[in-house]
């Protein structure tokens, strides 16, 4: 899959929309992992404002801070929306695993684009 400005700007929507989320679900204190989903789409705009031309060498930054968004004890995979929000219509937290799925697609066609690392 060829990366263009068309994919950086679903990958932007699809942050937007799951940062919006958050955001309304957390009224107070937003989770730790939030500001690497903030991050990367911020970076997208920042990228899109300098009508920056060279994808290739921008998607390792993305690459990095979504990674990082998945750090043992503090990341998304580690977020229960339940315990949080006991009341919670389930969902909604059907649908969170939706928003943050739609994003991690993006990752998952890249890594499986590259070739594997091998020792020489």
């Amino acid at each position: 899959m060829k990366i263009g400005r068309e994919e950086l700007e679903d990958l932007r929507e699809g942050l937007e929309r799951l940062t919006d989320f958050i955001r309304n679900m957390e009224q107070g204190e937003l989770p730790y992992f939030y500001r690497y989903f903030d991050t990367m789409k911020n970076n997208i705009e920042i990228f899109f404002w300098i009508d920056g031309e060279d994808i290739e060498d921008f998607l390792p930054v993305l690459e990095r801070d979504w990674e990082a968004s998945h750090t043992t004890v503090i990341g998304v995979q580690n977020y229960d929306i339940r315990k949080e929000h006991p009341d919670l219509d389930p969902v909604l937290c059907i649908y969170f695993a939706g928003l943050l799925s739609n994003v991690g697609r993006f990752f998952e066609y890249r890594t499986a684009e590259r070739p594997a690392f091998t020792r020489p």
